[in-house]
C-alpha cells in the first residue's frame, strides 16, 4: 500500500456508502479502482469500482468480480480529487483496501466496511 499517495474519506463506511479519494501528490489515475478484502495474510479482489473522477456527469458504479465483463473508458484523471467511489451494498463487513486499477503504478489505501 502507499496511503500517502491516496487518502480515503471516510475510512469507516457502511455498505451502500460512498468514499471520497484524494491524491495529495496530484497523482494521475484512471476511473477504475479495485476493492480488495483482507483474507488472512493476503488480499482478495472482490469488486471493481468506477469513480466519478472526471467530474459532473460521470456515473459511479460497482461490479462484482466474476460477473459480466465491464468496459472501462481509458481516461486520465489528474488533480487532488476527490474521486468518489461507491461501496457495494453486498460487501461483507471487514477490512478492505481500495487500489487504483489502471494507473501507471497502482497504489492502495485501507478502509473498513462495517454494518
Amino acid at each position: 500500500m502507499q496511503p500517502e499517495l491516496m487518502v480515503a474519506d471516510p475510512v469507516a463506511v457502511s455498505p451502500g456508502g460512498v468514499v471520497g479519494l484524494t491524491f495529495p501528490a496530484g497523482s494521475n489515475r484512471g476511473v477504475l479502482f479495485v476493492l480488495e478484502q483482507r483474507v488472512g495474510d493476503s488480499w482478495a479482489h472482490r469488486y471493481d469500482l468506477l469513480s466519478d473522477g472526471p467530474g459532473a456527469g460521470w456515473q459511479r458504479s460497482w461490479h462484482p468480480v466474476g460477473a459480466e465483463p465491464i468496459a472501462v473508458d481509458d481516461i486520465g484523471v489528474g488533480g487532488p480529487g476527490p474521486d468518489r467511489v461507491p461501496i457495494p451494498e453486498t460487501a461483507e463487513a471487514g477490512d478492505y483496501r481500495i487500489c487504483t486499477g489502471n494507473a501507471g503504478e497502482n497504489f492502495c489505501t485501507p478502509i473498513h466496511i462495517g454494518e
